[in-house]
């Protein structure tokens, strides 16, 4: 059976901050025909990109925790020794340096065309560290200079919240989401045409941080959709996810129900269960369980209704996961499009 997990990963050393280049101001609209009730949008027309870059943070003195994660291999068992894998660190000073690190290596990183890294993320789409923090995390997947991007994201408390974008040889784009203030927002505009006509693996990480040292992530903070391409948008292609019941008694036999709509029809779709951890530095994910979707998802097809779509609340080693856990969805297209989607509600294993 085909190993379900996004790409596990390996850590990167904590290094001295990076200093980030910065393009043009960049246009977006924001889509508001998707919160649900009581969420709040805010109307803007620009997404300004800073004048400057925010002040380096200041090392810290403490090394990164070893990752419990193995190098990535491909299909064949080899060794990928290019610069592939996301660090997948949680603890906060260390994933943002950690986070800036890898974009500035992609920045200079030559892969040439890098077919093999394309075919990597069409065959199995958009890769996560198998453990992150949700407030300084990176994806890896596939973009084109031009392609619409969207972000569904809720800032609770004030700091520096920042989508980043890294392709080899290009500057990293840099969006800063923080200036449309607290609430739950979903953004969606236009990437650069200077990343290229061409299909290419990048890595889009985003990062809140308190805003002052910028060395502490940020509490508060959630994620509950990313998409680019033109499948991917409108409001986040992916949307309507449901996980329950709250608690799940796995030694009595129970199960959790998931359930999600789609937007738009994608080749390819995988759930991932995540138990997740609430932490001073915002909320700790980390991979346990996963599937493909045979045979993808159609726009308007409501994934869930089939007795199929439950889960036992058992980790990849058929062993009880106890604690609290997301739904994780991704969906991804032939094309290139893709989107990466997390659940609100929650499920607790006993």
């Amino acid at each position: 059976m085909m190993d379900m997990r996004w790409s596990r990963l390996l850590c990167i050393p904590v290094i001295a901050a990076l200093s980030l280049n910065y393009p043009a101001p960049l246009s977006a609209t924001v889509d508001c025909s998707n919160l649900p009730a009581g969420s709040a949008c805010l109307s803007s027309d620009s997404i300004q990109v800073p004048d400057t870059p925010p002040r380096d943070p200041v090392p810290t003195p403490t090394a990164p925790p070893k990752s419990d994660t193995p190098a990535a291999v491909d299909h064949g068992g080899k060794r990928k020794d290019r610069n592939w894998l996301i660090p997948g660190l949680i603890i906060g000073a260390a994933a943002l340096y950690a986070i800036g690190q890898h974009l500035a290596k992609e920045r200079t990183e030559d892969r040439g065309e890098d077919r093999e890294g394309v075919e990597e993320l069409l065959r199995d789409g958009p890769q996560l560290p198998k453990q992150f923090n949700t407030s300084a995390f990176g994806i890896r997947g596939l973009i084109k200079g031009g392609w619409p991007i969207v972000v569904d994201y809720e800032q609770q408390v004030p700091g520096r919240v920042q989508l980043r974008i890294a392709v080899p040889g290009a500057d990293i784009v840099t969006y800063r989401l923080d200036q449309f203030g607290l609430g739950r927002h979903v953004l969606r505009f236009e990437l650069p045409e200077f990343l290229g006509s061409s299909l290419k693996p990048a890595v889009v990480a985003l990062t809140a941080a308190d805003d002052q040292l910028q060395v502490e992530t940020l509490e508060g903070f959630k994620v509950y959709g990313v998409g680019i391409g033109p499948r991917a948008v409108g409001s986040v292609a992916v949307d309507q996810l449901e996980f329950s019941p709250g608690t799940l008694l796995a030694e009595q036999g129970d199960t959790a129900g998931y359930a999600f709509n789609s937007r738009s029809d994608f080749d390819n779709a995988a759930v991932e269960f995540m138990r997740v951890s609430q932490s001073p530095d915002g909320v700790r994910t980390r991979y346990v369980n996963g599937k493909r979707i045979d045979g993808g998802v159609e726009r308007g097809r409501w994934i869930g209704s089939d007795a199929s779509q439950r889960w036992n609340g058992h980790d990849e080693r058929d062993r009880v996961s106890r604690g609290r856990h997301q739904l994780q969805v991704r969906v991804w297209d032939n094309g290139g499009d893709w989107v990466g989607a997390w659940s609100d509600s929650l499920v607790t294993v006993r």
